[in-house]
């Protein structure tokens, strides 16, 4: 099987255009651990001409030494339905509440992933069969928490494309989530960067509490390429699988 992950940044957008078996609608879905703001209803439709079977399970992005480590997390939340088959042309609701084990003290980042259940090819027909998974990202926040964005190092340096620039740590010291792209970076006697620079430098640069990264910020605007962008929120996934019918020879 061949994985193909495909970042996709949504910010500001409430849905993604149709470029896969499923529209999803929001990708993004910011919940509070109390009970009047932990649900959230999302809305799948088939945008193919067959019906599609899919399963949701929960991912919890936790940080270990600075790091982000995904653990599973399905009974962080009651989901409603977990398992569905969707018409061609269909919508589904999705309905997904969180449950505190215990209150909270920072922010708690998840990946929802609906995922495309494989399914056998109709009789007489072969060839590729793509399967898509996506990853609805909710992200819960009790009051009071704050982001603390603080430069560890930083030094000139050339990154492996030869350009010029900053080679930047930057850990998140508090206690709620942040993407750089909406606050901007300062280094301390050094430069600055707005909010639209370090978008177009670094992309979306989420960060997790407790979480450390290093970026590389090119001198030249708009320097750094797309695939070295940083998007971390809404993710889709596709498995290519080769499939035969069953009289075939393999």
């Amino acid at each position: 099987m061949q994985l193909l992950a495909f970042l996709l940044a949504a910010i500001g957008l409430a849905a993604q255009p149709a470029i896969a078996s499923l529209r999803v609608n929001p990708l993004i879905i910011y919940l509070q651990p109390s009970s009047t703001g932990s649900s959230q209803v999302i809305e799948l439709t088939n945008v193919t001409d067959i019906e599609l079977p899919f399963e949701v399970n929960v991912i919890k992005r936790t940080v270990v030494d600075g790091a982000e480590v995904p653990v599973a997390a399905d009974d962080d939340f009651v989901i409603f339905p977990p398992q569905m088959i969707i018409a061609p042309g269909a919508t589904q609701t999705l309905r997904v509440q969180f449950l505190p084990a215990a209150e909270l003290t920072q922010s708690e980042s998840y990946y929802i992933y609906v995922t495309q259940v494989p399914v056998e090819l109709r009789p007489g027909m072969s060839g590729i069969r793509v399967n898509y998974r996506f990853g609805i990202s909710a992200h819960v926040t009790p009051s009071g928490v704050k982001p603390d964005v603080q430069v560890a190092a930083f030094e000139r340096g050339t990154d492996d494309k030869g350009r010029q620039g900053y080679d930047v740590t930057v850990a998140n010291a508090g206690s709620r989530f942040v993407r750089l792209s909406e606050e901007g970076l300062a280094i301390p006697g050094g430069p600055t960067w707005n909010k639209e620079e370090i978008k177009e430098a670094i992309g979306t640069a989420f960060m997790l509490p407790g979480q450390t990264k290093r970026y590389f910020i090119a001198d030249e605007p708009g320097a750094v390429a797309a695939d070295t962008a940083v998007i971390e929120d809404a993710v889709i996934e596709a498995a290519e699988t080769a499939s035969q019918d069953k009289s075939e020879k393999l």
